[in-house]
């Protein structure tokens, strides 16, 4: 018999596919991944956005520029900055590929943290 929490967690992950996300453990995951802490899932989704190419890390709080470095001197970096303030602080680590959004994220919230995401990745203007 599952527990409570296992329960709620597949409950959550059941709902996240429905809305088109794809989920995979970190340990299996083909993108490189600063974290190597395996409690976290790899979320991912279609990337809308104008940002094809950019890995940010969450440290003390705030997510910060991992690569690639050219994107701090841009002129559009503060923007990119200030959007990505606003994703949830579940998120610790959050990839931009020319076709994917990939994230690390606790599962901690449910599906309106889970939420938040895709609504702040809209705002994205680069």
């Amino acid at each position: 018999m599952p527990s409570k929490n296992t329960r709620i967690i597949s409950k959550l992950r059941l709902d996240a596919m429905k809305k088109g996300f794809k989920i995979t453990a970190l340990k299996i995951s083909n993108f490189n991944f600063k974290s190597k802490d395996f409690s976290l899932m790899v979320y991912q989704l279609r990337n809308t956005a104008n940002l094809k190419e950019a890995h940010f890390i969450r440290d003390k709080g705030e997510l910060i520029l991992y690569s690639p470095l050219k994107l701090k001197y841009s002129d559009d970096y503060d923007g990119i900055r200030n959007v990505l303030s606003k994703l949830p602080n579940e998120v610790s680590e959050i990839i931009f590929s020319p076709t994917h959004v990939l994230f690390l994220w606790n599962e901690k919230g449910g599906m309106e943290v889970l939420e938040e995401v895709p609504n702040v990745i809209e705002k994205l203007e680069y």
